[in-house]
């Protein structure tokens, strides 16, 4: 029986270090695992980050720079430097637009029509670079007009107007019109309101819209549109 009993406790004995063993062995193991889960979570991030920084050059480097304007302009306005400003647009989108390398080129151009502050810069906004804002057929004449002679509003430049010369008193002569454009308004003369208008004819219109001016016997209608 003691021979028994010893024997079984030699068996007990040598399963708890056995045991004992394989948790040390374990628990051994177990910092190598945190060790490289660790290495492994760091080459993660790295990889993310560093797709994610090249995703953000390549999307920053895939647009291109366009001219827009950076105030408002009228029709027959020339354009300066102050007026434009460079913005940045992707580079797969379908809107007309032109490049900002074109800037120095287009200093100086005339506007075709009226141009909101902000908006995109294209050719069709501009007369061509070869093409004179007063044609040879053209004359402008200068024309003092007062509060009765035209609409207190839209006079601007580049507006139409119908010009109309009235008879001149003890005269049985008809009213005459003529269609032009305006080039330049001055400002307010003293008291009296009148305003010097430089307004564009034809040049077979231009000595008897002139002589009617010089007796304030012209009229200037603003056409619609």
């Amino acid at each position: 029986m003691n021979r028994r009993a010893s024997a079984r406790s030699d068996g007990a004995d040598r399963t708890t270090r056995a045991r004992a063993s394989v948790a040390t062995a374990t628990e051994r193991r177990d910092p190598l695992r945190r060790r490289w889960g660790r290495i492994g979570g760091g080459v993660l991030a790295a990889v993310l980050g560093g797709w994610l920084a090249a995703s953000l050059y390549l999307s920053a480097d895939d647009r291109t720079e366009v001219l827009a304007l950076s105030n408002g302009m009228q029709r027959f306005e020339v354009l300066e430097r102050s007026d434009l400003r460079v913005v940045r647009l992707s580079s797969d989108t379908d809107v007309a637009s032109l490049p900002a390398s074109r800037l120095e080129q287009l200093i100086g151009r005339i506007a075709a029509t009226d141009l909101a502050a902000g908006s995109l810069l294209v050719d069709d906004h501009l007369l061509g670079a070869d093409e004179r804002l007063v044609s040879a057929r053209d004359a402008v004449v200068g024309v003092l007009v007062g509060p009765g002679d035209a609409p207190s509003s839209g006079l601007v430049r580049g507006a139409s107007v119908m010009v109309v010369v009235r008879p001149a008193a003890g005269t049985s002569n008809s009213i005459v019109e003529t269609s032009g454009w305006v080039a330049e308004v001055g400002a307010a003369v003293g008291s009296s309101a009148d305003r010097a208008v430089a307004v564009v004819v034809p040049a077979e219109d231009a000595a008897a819209v002139s002589a009617a001016a010089a007796d304030r016997r012209v009229t200037l209608v603003v056409a619609g549109g």
